[in-house]
């Protein structure tokens, strides 16, 4: 056999692992490896947020001011299907439980609600797809179903597009994807530039630890903004680390905490995370 084939093959062999262990991390967060058609991910997790302090209105700081508690416990469903043809699905749904608590004349207030949030999906195509790198765009729609009648609200209120590109580099053990593009909102009063590094390593044959730095500004902004669309405003700055562990091919339970360290005019809080991943 020719030193040519037998380097050839041992080429296709290494890219044949990097494929594997890129699969094997699971692709339920936005990514930019796009799975083949029929096969994908989904993540259904159960969130605790809880906030007592509020980031100072007219300014992005890590300063916080003492505010009314927000507490919410949040059911969140997010996923990837592959469609072919270098497509594939995006989805990420939410219903909460959320309370918000304020003294009032020197009464405790206490106000409920509960439903679905702002629904999320969008179409994902790759430019480029390599075992060691791939990068891909994005367009999300964001629609506008949570609630802004009750109070706290569930919703923004207005649907937004969020166009994204997406880059990531991988190896056997390790895999980084950045994720960055503007969420426009179709009434016209606000822009965010939305920006999120993840990252994973393979520390053991079953337990991963990951890390996520996820940011926002609102970059354009009508002025004077109308009490109405308040909501379209979100500056923050949160990191977390989460651990995943994995009990088949095909399932990983995991854990993830984060702490809000930077915003403007939003509650300074954290949030515990406990879901599992399917991959199929």
């Amino acid at each position: 056999m020719s030193a040519a084939r037998v380097s050839a093959r041992g080429r296709l062999g290494c890219l044949g692992m990097l494929l594997l262990s890129c699969r094997a991390f699971g692709l339920a967060h936005a990514d930019a490896w796009v799975p083949p058609a029929g096969s994908g991910s989904v993540d259904a997790a159960l969130r605790q947020y809880d906030a007592t302090r509020v980031f100072l209105p007219g300014q992005f700081s890590t300063t916080t001011l003492p505010g009314s508690e927000l507490r919410y416990t949040m059911l969140r469903i997010t996923g990837v299907h592959g469609l072919g043809g270098r497509l594939s699905l995006e989805y990420d749904l939410r219903a909460a439980r959320v309370e918000k608590i304020r003294v009032h004349h020197g009464q405790r207030v206490v106000d409920r609600s509960s439903g679905i949030q702002d629904q999320e999906i969008g179409l994902n195509f790759a430019l480029t797809e390599r075992a060691d790198f791939a990068d891909s765009i994005t367009l999300n729609v964001v629609a506008a179903t949570g609630s802004t009648r009750s109070v706290p609200a569930l919703g923004v209120g207005q649907t937004a597009l969020e166009p994204d590109f997406q880059v990531g580099f991988a190896s056997s053990r390790w895999r980084i994807s950045l994720k960055t593009g503007p969420r426009i909102f179709l009434d016209g009063a606000a822009t965010q530039l939305r920006a999120q590094v993840d990252a994973d390593v393979r520390l053991t044959r079953r337990i991963e630890l990951g890390a996520e730095l996820f940011y926002t500004r609102t970059m354009r902004l009508r002025s004077p903004l109308p009490p109405q669309d308040s909501a379209e405003r979100y500056d923050l700055l949160r990191p977390g680390i989460r651990l995943k562990f994995r009990v088949t091919p095909h399932l990983k339970p995991f854990i993830e905490y984060e702490q809000y360290v930077a915003g403007q005019a939003v509650h300074a809080g954290r949030r515990i995370t406990l879901g599992v991943t399917y991959a199929y």
